[in-house]
Formats: structure tokens, C-alpha cells, sequence
């Protein structure tokens, strides 16, 4: 009989290796999303192999499961430290049900969590003959009455074929790690459609794009420790410049709402605003979806924001106490832009609004621009209404385009055209905004003094070598 159990055993074993492509893998990793002092929302992806960076978009096993067959989903959540949970959650949430007509893609809300607490999730994928589990870790932030200090990092513009390391991804993902930073957010163009052959014209394709990018090693480690919040801009939600309305080959404007749904934590509203403590809140708006056309006359009734978006903006920031204010955009709103370019509140054919939100901003105690989009690092001053501006710059030295080294205006304070990424960090009532280069060496720093007192300075740094 125990023989017979050894070769049952040995058998089991040989046909749980034999079937590998039915293992459960997360080679996409955890995306820990929307995070407030109360609630999260976390991502993740069930894969039938371990690694996908390197598949081509002829291959079809990037998407492929074990016979096509549903994948099932548990997650378990408790506080890190404590013996006993101070809320009560049940032990275990599921099962959820992953099949490819969402691409295996699964995101889960928790909610009741508790203030400046670390919580577990553990995640478990299973299927015929196989079980994976995976656990992350994420800290909430204090509520709007504690003071705190905060260390945050901001980045846009990624793409798969200008990553500065190509086997493991993009840089800045390591240098940022270095900060520690309690929170990350992407500001647009996280992938991109409409570059490079082949052209994600096709939903296999498009999804092809997201499930390599964030199987990168760089990308997933840092996002299996770092809660990050999310902004698209044109080139991730369907085309350059895109509008609703607009196709991309057999993509619809719909089909690109759905597949940004589809791989990125979501809140009830694309346009949000997190509190972190006594001293920080962020605003994410929306610069898509409530957009009139390019081509229509300039004016009051043309926006970028929408009427809707517009009362929530004007009614949450002037009700805010928070010692900073940062609208975090995906397009300048300060600029200086390049005269080409027509769809963002730096441009010309959005003069209207464009003086509108830089008179409303500036107006608002403590508030502070930074933006996605261009592929420069900068610091900027609108002459007009002294409205500060700060460019993340690109993901990679690369990436970096579109404005002449020696082209420095005179509402720049600091113009760089290479990658890196921007840092933040507030403590005793200061913030400090800081340039990095791609290997996280500051290339510049600004301080900003509350609302209360004059602002302080600004100034260049040499990256070190």
C-alpha cells in the first residue's frame, strides 16, 4: 500500500510537470491602486507562464491558458503586525472567476481598512493540478488631520522599444524604489498604440502592448510594492491627440475606455482626488473623455474638462485645507508648449479655458502644477498669473524630444531635455520637488514654502556622475 501511495505520488508529480502550461503564474504582477486611508483597489493578472516580456505578438501563448479553462481566484487580507484583525474581514474573498474575455485580468476593492496601517493580501490562483499564491503589502496614508511626512515620485511618457534596459525594463523604476516612496503616480502615456510596428490596432494587440510592459522586472517589482495612481493620456487610451469619437483601425473610442478598465485600478469617476495627511492633497483630472473637438472655434463652451468635471474641480479645491494642492495633469497646462501642438491648455486652440483653469489654480492657496505629456524636464512661472508648473519629464534619456536644449524662455526655471522622473517629498510644512535623472542622480530642486510665506528658490544641479 505505501508503495502504491509513492507511485501515485511520483505519477502525480511527472503529470503536474508534464502539464507546466497549466501552472498558474502572475507574470504581470499586482497593480495596488486608489488607495486611501480607508480603501484600496488591487489589480492582478493569472498567466500560464511565468515570463512574457519576451513574447512576440505573434505568439500566441502571451494570452493563452491551459485548454482554455477558467481560472478561479481567492484573496485574503489582514493587518501585517496584528495578532488580531481591528476589522472584521472574512477570511478568505472569492472565488472570482478569470476567463479571456477580461484577459485573465481581476481587480479587487477592499474597503473599512484603517489609518496609517500596513496591510497583507494574499492572493491565490488555482486550476486543474496547480495552485499559486502571492502575497503584497501596502501602508495606508493618516487622514486629513495628521501631519506626516510624505515622499511620493511621478513619471510619464513609457515605451516598450525605448526602455534603457532591455531586459529588465526602465531605470527610473530602480532609482525610485531607492526613494522609498509611499506612493507613485503615472501621468499618461503609460503605453503606447501608435508607435512602432505592429500597431495595437486590434484588441489582441492592444492587450499584447499591456501584458508585455508590465511583465518587465523593473516594472513589476516596483509595482508589487509601491501604491500607484493612474492617469491616461492619448497614446495609452487609443491614438496621438485622440478625441471622443475617434477609431484606431478596429479600435473604437468604447474599446479603448474598456481596455484602460480592463488593466488599470478603477474608481467610481475617471477624474479623483486623494488626501494624504494634514499636508497633501492630490487632484487627477480627466483630459479625454469630456473634450470638445480640436477643430471647434475657441471660446467659453469649448473645454477640455467638461461642465461636470469643472463644478467638481472648483468645489473640492476650494473646500481643501491641505497645506499643498497638487493638480496632477496629464497635458501642460503652463507650458511653454511647441506652437505644432493643439490639444492641451498650454495651446492655442484651447486659449479660453486655458487662461480660465491658470486664473482658478493660481487663485487657491498652496496649489502647484505637475504634468505629464512632454518629453522635457521642466520648471515653469506663468508670467501672468505666477502659476508654477513642473514637468515629470520622460521615462528615458531615449524618450527625450521635441524642445532644443538652448531653447530655455523666459518662463522657464529649469529646462532639461532628458528622462528621469520627479520626486516630492513634504515635511514640517515644506514641499520639496526635485528633478532626477534616470539613475535618480537630482538634476534639480525646488523648495516651496506654505501658502502662508513667500516661496522660496530654485536651483540647478550637474547630475553626479
Amino acid at each position: 500500500m505505501k508503495l502504491l501511495s509513492c507511485s501515485l505520488l511520483l505519477f502525480s508529480s511527472l503529470l503536474f510537470c508534464a502539464e507546466e502550461t497549466g501552472l498558474v503564474h502572475f507574470a504581470n504582477g499586482f497593480k495596488i491602486g486608489e488607495l486611501t486611508p480607508h480603501s484600496v483597489v488591487i489589480w492582478t493578472r493569472t498567466t500560464a507562464h511565468p515570463q512574457l516580456e519576451k513574447f512576440s505578438p505573434t505568439d500566441p501563448s502571451h494570452n493563452r491558458h491551459l485548454k482554455g479553462q477558467k481560472c478561479v481566484m481567492y484573496a485574503t487580507i489582514r493587518e501585517k503586525k496584528a495578532v488580531q484583525t481591528k476589522t472584521k474581514f472574512p477570511g478568505e474573498i472569492g472565488p472570482f472567476s478569470l476567463t479571456a474575455d477580461n484577459n485573465y485580468c481581476l481587480q479587487i476593492p477592499f474597503h473599512n481598512l484603517q489609518p496609517e496601517t500596513e496591510y497583507q493580501v494574499t492572493f491565490t490562483g488555482t486550476k486543474p493540478w496547480s495552485a499559486q499564491t502571492k502575497t503584497v503589502h501596502f501602508t495606508t496614508p493618516a487622514t486629513e488631520k495628521k501631519a506626516t511626512p510624505i515622499t511620493f515620485t511621478i513619471s510619464t511618457c513609457q515605451e516598450f522599444e525605448l526602455r534603457d534596459d532591455p531586459a529588465k525594463g526602465h531605470k527610473i523604476y530602480q532609482s525610485m524604489l531607492r526613494l522609498k516612496p509611499d506612493f507613485f503616480v503615472q501621468t499618461g502615456d503609460t503605453i503606447y498604440y501608435d508607435r512602432k510596428e505592429p500597431l495595437a490596432k486590434t484588441k489582441e494587440l492592444a492587450r499584447y502592448r499591456w501584458n508585455r510592459m508590465y511583465a518587465l522586472p523593473y516594472q513589476r517589482e516596483f509595482h508589487n510594492r509601491i501604491p500607484t495612481y493612474w492617469m491616461h493620456d492619448d497614446h495609452d487610451l487609443l491614438k496621438d491627440d485622440c478625441e471622443p469619437g475617434d477609431h484606431y483601425g478596429e479600435l473604437s473610442w468604447q474599446d479603448g475606455i474598456d481596455l484602460w478598465n480592463e488593466n488599470i485600478p478603477q474608481s467610481e469617476k475617471p477624474y479623483r482626488t486623494f488626501r494624504w495627511g494634514k499636508n497633501l492633497q492630490i487632484w487627477l483630472p480627466e483630459v479625454r473623455y469630456f473634450r470638445s473637438p480640436k477643430k471647434m472655434p475657441d471660446g467659453p463652451e469649448k473645454s477640455i474638462l467638461g461642465k461636470e468635471q469643472w463644478a467638481w474641480l472648483e468645489k473640492t479645491m476650494k473646500a481643501s485645507d491641505a497645506t499643498f494642492k497638487l493638480y496632477l495633469s496629464p497635458t501642460p497646462v503652463v507650458g511653454p508648449d511647441r506652437k505644432k501642438k493643439n490639444d492641451n491648455h498650454a495651446n492655442q486652440s484651447f486659449t479660453f479655458e486655458g487662461k480660465r483653469l491658470r486664473k482658478f489654480l493660481s487663485e487657491i492657496p498652496g496649489t502647484f502644477v505637475i504634468n505629464g505629456d512632454r518629453h522635457w524636464q521642466y520648471h515653469s512661472i506663468d508670467p501672468e498669473t505666477g502659476l508654477q508648473e513642473f514637468g515629470a519629464g520622460p521615462a528615458s534619456d531615449a524618450h527625450a524630444q521635441g524642445w532644443k536644449p538652448d531653447d530655455k524662455r523666459p518662463e522657464h526655471q529649469f529646462l532639461r531635455v532628458k528622462g528621469g522622473f520627479l520626486s516630492g517629498q513634504v515635511t514640517n510644512q515644506k514641499l520639496t520637488l526635485t528633478h532626477h535623472d534616470v539613475n535618480g542622480q537630482v538634476t534639480n530642486t525646488t523648495q516651496l514654502a506654505p501658502p502662508s510665506t513667500t516661496i522660496n528658490h530654485s536651483q540647478q544641479q550637474q547630475p553626479q556622475p
